[in-house]
């Protein structure tokens, strides 16, 4: 172990002296085409003995119509979850690859990339294979993409594999997406997408879906419905009768008049998931209507998006006083589908409608001056799965001078009761930074939780880090982390990744070249 973190840490050093060591004076320029990008991250658990190095190295390189580029993986060793490591536990090489060639114009042309290979169709509903490293999400594909353009007309036909759990690449996806967009009032959109398992005696599962994107006057507006089926679940729950076996639809309008801004969402996912036949890969990640928040306190009772069992809605609106005064309102239900629906009647559930999530979340912005603006928040959230009510005031202050310099000050209490057990508990968070703008920051953060399981018993727990921020010049980031984080989820988009309690350091460097 100390002969691991010796090299680590080592590199680590190795990393930064060479980043400092390039100044904008001597930072060299790589060949016209040729793109490098280094993500690293490296922790260290004092508490658990347990160390984790984590390292992506892209290299891109473009000349004419060509493009080619790599991915080279290290984990020395990974994150002990397995369904982030996904085999990849204490791993080195290079997992991702691919080369394109772009013929043609603005007007005709064909692209076409063998390889691995991101890509979205839409908003999510049918494919999104993308990755985040927040939360741990690459569900790349890896075989060949063509993409063709004739004037208005848009076509993106592919055939993939994605690895599953354990790194392996079973299942093959086809899918194909057309649109038009020729009218300036009508956008359409049509997707079509099947996974093969490997298993032959297993039918594929298939979705398909139409969308629609009309502008009226004001109004911005997105529609999309989609279909599901699958010939065994068709014949041995449906005995045939049916012709889908899901169904998926999400609407979005947007409204603009003036200083008023209004977003309105539905959605309804109803045995809509989409993923390989061990289920352990999702290919579709259509919207969550989750408000996502900078806010610590806001974020620690998400909601997990379920695209097989719920339906919603969410509603923001957004008012700009004047260049001084901005407020926001937004409201939000998800909520579980009845017994008719296609999830319960193919899994034979008899269960009814609960409330799966609900937020309501307020804010006003106010400038007192060149110097002075203060935010003042209060969310509220319903959440099933931890089946808890959360209140959460949040005070965020900024004051400007000297030109670059900033000093952040965010207040943010919880008060939090357990609708099961009634027990009530509090959160409590403070933190204070200075940011000199745009090479330094440093920020003081800590949390005290005040629990009572039993009455005349108190719990308290504390948790304070200080964390560093330092930009060299254009090209790298660093970050340093020391002391101790609260437990609790990552959620982006609805997808979230688990984060355990932590004591320690940690350190990440972000170099583009």
């Amino acid at each position: 172990m100390l002969k691991q973190i010796f090299i680590h840490s080592s590199f680590l050093v190795f990393l930064t002296a060479i980043s400092f060591a390039q100044s904008d004076d001597s930072w060299f320029l790589l060949p016209e085409g040729l793109g490098v990008q280094n993500h690293l991250e490296y922790s260290f658990n004092v508490d658990t003995k347990r160390e984790i190095f984590e390292n992506w190295t892209n290299v891109d390189y473009m000349k004419g119509i060509f493009a080619a580029g790599f991915r080279f993986e290290a984990f020395q060793p990974n994150d002990p979850d397995p369904s982030i490591s996904r085999g990849k536990v204490r791993y080195a090489d290079i997992a991702y690859k691919y080369i394109s060639l772009d013929i043609g114009d603005l007007d005709k042309g064909v692209k076409i990339t063998a390889g691995n290979f991101y890509t979205l169709f839409g908003r999510g509903m049918i494919l999104k294979s993308y990755e985040d490293r927040n939360i741990r999400i690459d569900n790349n594909l890896i075989g060949v993409k063509a993409e063709g353009h004739l004037y208005d007309f848009h076509l993106t036909a592919l055939s993939g594999s994605a690895a599953n759990s354990q790194n392996l690449r079973k299942d093959i996806l086809h899918a194909v997406d057309i649109s038009y967009r020729g009218l300036n009032f009508l956008k359409l959109g049509f997707t079509h997408a099947a996974n093969l398992p490997e298993d032959e005696s297993s039918s594929k599962t298939s979705l398909s879906s139409l969308r629609l994107e009309p502008t009226i006057w004001n109004f911005d507006f997105y529609f999309e419905f989609g279909i599901k089926q699958n010939p065994d679940i068709q014949r041995n729950v449906f005995d045939s009768e049916e012709s889908i076996i899901g169904k998926g639809f999400y609407g979005n309008t947007n409204f603009y008049y003036g200083p008023l801004a209004i977003t309105g969402e539905y959605k309804l996912y109803d045995n809509f998931a989409f993923t390989s036949s061990d289920g352990t890969i999702f290919y579709n990640t259509p919207p969550s209507l989750r408000k996502e928040y900078t806010y610590l306190l806001l974020n620690r009772h998400p909601s997990p998006l379920d695209q097989s069992n719920e339906k919603g809605f969410q509603i923001e609106v957004n008012y700009t006083l004047d260049d001084e005064t901005n407020f926001q309102t937004s409201y939000g239900l998800t909520q579980t589908l009845p017994r008719s629906s296609y999830f319960q009647r193919v899994n034979g559930f008899d269960l009814e409608t609960v409330t799966q999530f609900k937020e309501f979340f307020v804010q006003a912005y106010h400038s007192w001056n060149d110097e002075i603006n203060t935010t003042l928040s209060l969310g509220y959230n319903e959440e099933l799965s931890s089946n808890t009510k959360n209140l959460t005031p949040v005070f965020e202050g900024k004051y400007y001078f000297g030109e670059v310099n900033t000093l952040k000050l965010i207040l943010e209490h919880q008060h939090t009761k357990n609708r099961i057990t009634s027990e009530k508990y509090f959160s409590d968070v403070i933190s204070i930074e200075y940011l000199r703008s745009p090479l330094f920051n440093v920020a003081w953060v800590s949390e005290i939780q005040t629990k009572e399981p039993e009455e005349g018993k108190t719990i308290r727990k504390v948790w304070s880090f200080v964390q560093f921020g330092y930009k060299i010049s254009s090209h790298t980031d660093l970050s340093l982390l020391i002391g101790s984080r609260q437990a609790g989820n990552i959620c982006i988009g609805g997808v979230c990744r688990f984060e355990p309690e932590f004591k320690g350091i940690e350190f990440k460097m972000l170099t583009r070249l």
